[in-house]
């Protein structure tokens, strides 16, 4: 959801230039009240900031409108947002969907599953021949003196580092302890070998989707922290679209590169969307969004 607040006053500014005298439910626009909800519910939920699309006949609308209307249109559509936000509606779509997006799951494989794992390791190794496995099995249980050798880098490593890396050692360990076991088996029963080693396998890719599991978890509780808030996101994106939005230069000279506008200051052509998308629907809006953003922001505080 980050950026996703700023895009909405931008983008209301932008529907607001329809016609400064649009009803109640907005049917000037073409749409109704849910349908203009529905818009900006779905800019919330976009990963990124991006600048809304205009239409041509929106274009040609805006283009319409007189500059002493544009604040009024503006502080309408602002309003319209401010009470949707604030409504039961929103707080119950938010919740909703905060809940649905972050909440915790399993951390264990199920037993149905491991079974499944089981069975596909099994079916695996039936084509393994033994002259084809034994260099491998050779390689884990060389690779002992490796893990041993690793050992001794332990104290050299940051305390919070050493318990992982300790506990790779171990597992390398273990694994060449593993193989250094069942590798008289490649001679003497390979079926045991095979059985033994599907099963090998079959620990090692459950033990690595519990711990993707409990990964995710940690992932949707941090986001969850994150976005629980409603007022603290609104927050910090209005402040955003502040900080983006200011210093426009509204004198700043254009010229036509490659058939595209584009600022004579080089700096100006470094600017972010938002600061630019401002600066070409000019001081009137741009100045009411921002004190309608402003005055919001201060209330939330």
């Amino acid at each position: 959801m980050k950026n996703k607040i700023s895009v909405l006053l931008l983008y209301a500014l932008c529907l607001s230039f329809l016609n400064f005298t649009f009803s109640d439910d907005f049917s000037e626009m073409g749409v109704t009240r849910k349908d203009f909800q529905e818009r900006l519910w779905s800019i919330l939920q976009n990963n990124a900031v991006h600048m809304p699309y205009v239409s041509s006949s929106v274009k040609a609308a805006c283009r319409a409108i007189s500059t002493e209307n544009q604040a009024a249109a503006i502080t309408k559509a602002g309003t319209f947002i401010k009470a949707y936000y604030g409504s039961d509606e929103f707080r119950t779509r938010y919740n909703t969907w905060l809940n649905k997006s972050y909440q915790p799951g399993e951390t264990k494989v199920s037993e149905q599953r491991q079974a499944e794992i089981r069975a596909s390791r099994l079916k695996g190794v039936q084509g393994m021949k033994a002259d084809d496995i034994a260099p491998i099995v050779d390689m884990q249980i060389q690779s002992a003196e490796t893990y041993q050798g690793m050992e001794g880098m332990l104290t050299s490593l940051p305390a919070d580092q050493r318990a992982d890396f300790k506990k790779t050692i171990e597992n390398g360990k273990q694994t060449a302890a593993f193989f250094k076991k069942i590798k008289p088996l490649l001679k003497t029963d390979f079926e045991e070998f095979k059985k033994q080693y599907a099963e090998f396998l079959a620990k090692d890719e459950i033990a690595q989707s519990e711990q993707t599991l409990e990964r995710n978890n940690k992932k949707n509780a941090s986001e969850y922290e994150k976005w629980k808030d409603s007022g603290k996101v609104l927050a910090a994106r209005l402040s955003e679209f502040l900080e983006k939005s200011k210093g426009v230069d509204f004198a700043a000279k254009t010229k036509v590169v490659d058939n595209r506008d584009k600022f004579v200051n080089p700096a100006y052509e470094a600017k972010n969307d938002v600061w630019k998308f401002c600066y070409r629907i000019g001081p009137g809006p741009t100045n009411a969004a921002r004190g309608f953003a402003q005055q919001w922001l201060a209330e939330l505080k």
